[in-house]
């Protein structure tokens, strides 16, 4: 599974803050990135928590 951070991300880092290993801002470009390509099954809890606690919802599994 992948995540997925759609366009209306406010980027108030809470995801970046909570979950180092899955996100980081992109300062240049002013985005919230994902770390990793795949979730491996070791961040799997912490990608399915990010995604509840995402302030506007915009964090989501894709395939």
């Amino acid at each position: 599974m992948k995540l997925s951070i759609d366009d209306f991300c406010i980027r108030c880092q809470l995801c970046e803050t909570l979950y180092p290993d899955l996100f980081r801002l992109d300062v240049e470009n002013d985005v919230i990135m994902t770390k990793v390509a795949d979730v491996p099954e070791n961040l799997m809890d912490d990608a399915k928590n990010a995604i509840k606690d995402c302030a506007v919802t915009a964090i989501r599994f894709t395939k």
